[in-house]
């Protein structure tokens, strides 16, 4: 788990902390248009390839712009796989349900393309005062927040645990050896409780209130290019909706 969170996270935040138009733009002008797009992609009628495969390519296009490998989105593609399977099944459960499945499929994709674009052109602390701007639920930001921060530590308990358990002389070679993994989660989850606690109340002690701190330290401002970003979007796909009817 460490070693996820550690060659993963840094890898999205190098490159959501590079330099193109699209890392330039707002947050918000971005989770806005990113967030509508999919909106309007998810709406779409079954059978509505030529809208889904312009909406597929404003995608693409932007990912290109980013400059955003194209290894990069492809493995962090691979949480979209048992969505797939799932559509998968469908020409064999209802009717036209070849046309179903791959216009679910052509939906799964924009969704989580538009998400591998927002995350890997956004810093996560950006993108949290985008939400905040927004008026996104303050608690929720928190949670997201806390969850970001703390993820690494959990990872680090985790290899302790694990360096520990292999000191003693565990091997996973037998079957009958894996049963200790149920009391490696029940402790990993006990330890993460106790530190949870102590962090809460280290927090109280320095004046924490129960939010995030306003402005997380940040100040963003509406350009010209956010404006035609959003715009543009808008347009297309306003467009596009019209165009199917």
């Amino acid at each position: 788990m460490s070693g996820i969170h550690a060659g993963v996270g840094h890898d999205i935040e190098a490159l959501a902390a590079g330099d193109s138009p699209v890392h330039r733009l707002d947050p918000r002008a971005k989770i806005i248009g990113l967030i509508g797009l999919t909106v309007v992609a998810v709406t779409l009628p079954v059978g509505a390839w030529a809208a889904l495969g312009i909406v597929a390519g404003v995608l693409v296009a932007l990912a290109a712009v980013a400059r955003l490998p194209a290894r990069h989105v492809l493995r962090r593609m691979n949480v979209e796989l048992p969505f797939l399977l799932s559509a998968a099944v469908l020409p064999f459960t209802a009717d036209d349900g070849l046309r179903l499945a791959g216009t679910v499929a052509a939906k799964i994709t924009i969704g989580v393309l538009a998400m591998i674009v927002l995350s890997s052109t956004t810093p996560f602390p950006m993108l949290l005062r985008g939400f905040e701007l927004l008026r996104a639920p303050r608690l929720l930001v928190a949670i997201v927040a806390f969850m970001w921060r703390y993820l690494h530590v959990i990872g680090e308990e985790v290899t302790r645990m694990k360096v520990a358990r292999q000191a003693r002389g565990y091997s996973a070679n037998w079957l009958w050896q894996a049963t200790s993994t149920g009391p490696l989660i029940a402790t990993l989850f006990l330890r993460a409780l106790e530190r949870g606690e102590r962090v809460y109340l280290a927090m109280l002690s320095r004046g924490y209130t129960g939010g995030v701190p306003e402005g997380l330290g940040l100040r963003l401002a509406i350009r010209g290019a956010d404006v035609a970003f959003v715009a543009g979007l808008a347009l297309l796909l306003a467009t596009v909706r019209v165009g199917l009817r």
